[in-house]
Order: structure tokens, then sequence, then C-alpha cells
């Protein structure tokens, strides 16, 4: 199995502690170090994870999808599985991945926020939620032969913060691979509790996904709403386009009540607090909105593909 790692030390740490306790233990983990701190090195070098252990580091990042492709090359076996430095896989995630495997098969576990972290409690918490096939083929839970791997030249390093697992997985149903789902190959994935910076700085790798859909358009029907990555992004722009017209007009408010009636559900429970609290939070959420679109219209002048 393999792992990619950049300066995450605690959660890479807690990582490899739940691979050392799976009920079929891996044959072989290898972790790549995509050019981390020395704190991510004195992690790797512990004894008390019991691991079969190899660790490549690169002395430069050339992102994570030229370390998983360092990492399955490093590896001899047949079926092999992906997880993430923040992810901590049940003690029977491998086990139910390897039931579900065959060799032209793609098998996807299952993912959901890490109740270790304590929750999503602000619109800047970001997680994971992976519950069915949804032809993303996340690679913090999924599992491809080697073959198939080596059929289809790995991940596209191209791809460099954003959909290059998708891209895989696209490639692989296009070569005469099957999907699977595997709900009980559970990995809890962390909640990152970040700022405004950290949230915004994540959005912008929506540059990608107009890459994603020139190369796959059937994704559009599987993960977009029409022209609109999410649907709240048209209704934010009508908000705007009426805003814009510096006078409340019928469709600034059709945007606004539309854009705001779906945001108030996308807010984390413990957000909606007396206060001013989720007011803060849709002023926040707007923002981020505001940065995916941009981010996506760069990427569709780039890519020539409209996406939005």
């Amino acid at each position: 199995m393999v792992v990619a790692t950049r300066d995450r030390p605690r959660l890479l740490g807690r990582c490899l502690s739940a691979l050392a306790r799976q009920t079929r233990p891996p044959d072989e983990v290898v972790v790549v170090d995509d050019a981390s701190s020395p704190a991510t090195a004195a992690v790797l070098g512990g004894s008390h994870h019991r691991l079969p252990l190899t660790v490549r580091r690169r002395e430069r990042s050339g992102g994570p999808a030229a370390a998983r492709n360092d990492g399955w090359r490093a590896t001899s076996a047949s079926l092999i599985a992906f997880t993430d430095d923040d992810c901590r896989p049940s003690t029977g995630w491998l086990e139910a991945l390897l039931a579900d495997a065959a060799s032209s098969r793609v098998v996807v576990g299952r993912t959901i926020p890490d109740a270790e972290d304590g929750g999503e409690h602000s619109v800047f918490d970001r997680s994971m939620f992976v519950t069915a096939e949804d032809g993303r083929f996340s690679t913090c839970n999924v599992l491809y032969p080697r073959d198939l791997l080596d059929c289809l030249g790995g991940f596209d390093t191209r791809f460099h913060r954003y959909g290059e697992d998708t891209d895989l997985g696209q490639r692989a149903l296009a070569a005469g691979a099957e999907a699977a789902f595997a709900p009980d190959a559970l990995v809890w994935h962390a909640v990152h509790h970040g700022g405004v910076a950290a949230a915004v700085a994540d959005r912008l790798r929506f540059t990608e996904v107009a890459r994603l859909l020139r190369r796959h358009p059937q994704l559009r029907s599987q993960i977009c709403d029409g022209l609109f990555y999410r649907r709240a992004h048209g209704r934010l722009l009508l908000a705007l386009l009426g805003a814009s017209l510096l006078r409340v007009t019928p469709a600034g408010l059709v945007g606004t009540s539309a854009w705001a009636g779906d945001a108030v559900h996308r807010v984390p429970l413990p957000a909606r607090e007396p206060g001013g609290r989720l007011v803060k939070q849709l002023i926040g959420l707007a923002v981020l909105d505001g940065v995916e679109v941009a981010a996506c219209a760069w990427g569709s002048l780039r890519h020539r593909t409209l996406i939005l």
C-alpha cells in the first residue's frame, strides 16, 4: 500500500499507527515523503509502528501525483491500496478492500470525517465524505490492481493539486475496468480546522476542474450542475449580478434568496448559533464560493472548457 505525505507529521503518525492495527496486515507500506521538513523524517524513523515500511524521499516536491507514482512503482504487490497521510483507516479497512478486489476492478472504500478531531464547526473547516462510488476515485481510500496502473501509466502529474485521482479512475473505466464500492472499508479523514487563508488556498485548487472536464466531459453530469461546479455558484452569480446594477433587482433578490436558503444548510450545525455567528459564517461561505467561481473561471480560460 502507498501513502504520500508532506509536512503532516502528527497526522502521519496517527495513520501509520492505524495501519499497524489492521486485521489483515499489509505486505508492504511505502511512504513517499514529498520534501517534508525534518519532523516527518522523525515520525518515519520511529520503530513503534511495527510495519513493513519503505520510505522514499523526494528532495523537491513534485505534488501528490508524482509522489504516489513513486510509491506504487516501488512496490512488488499485485494489488495496491492508497490512503492519505491525514487519514485513519479502521482496523478492517484493508481486509474489506481486498475482499472486493479483482484483476480489472478499482475498489473505492467509505470515508467520513474523523470524530477524534471534534467534527466540523465552521465553513472554514475541511474534511471528506465518500459514501458511494461517485466517479471521483479519491485516493484517501481506493485500491488498484498493479497491472492496471502499469497499463494506464499511473497518475498524470499535469494535475498538480486536484483531480489526479479522478482522472486516473476515469481512464481506468475507459480502459474497460469496473468500479466497486466497499462500504466496510472505512477510513476516517482528518477534520482540518483552518482559518480563512487556508480555506481560500484550498479552493484555489478548483482551477483544475476545467482540465478534468475537458479530458472527461462525461463527468459534467456526474459532479457538476450544468455550467456550474456547484448549484450555489449560479445563485451567487445571480445575486452579484443584481448587486452590480447598484440597485435592488428581481434577479438579485431571487439569487440572494436562493443562495442564502441553500447556504444556511451548508453551515455546520454548531455554527448556527445566536449572536451573529451564523451571519459571519454565511459571509465566509459567500467569500469561499466567490473564490471557487474565480478559480473555475481562470481554469476555464486556461483549459478552454467552461465551468463556473
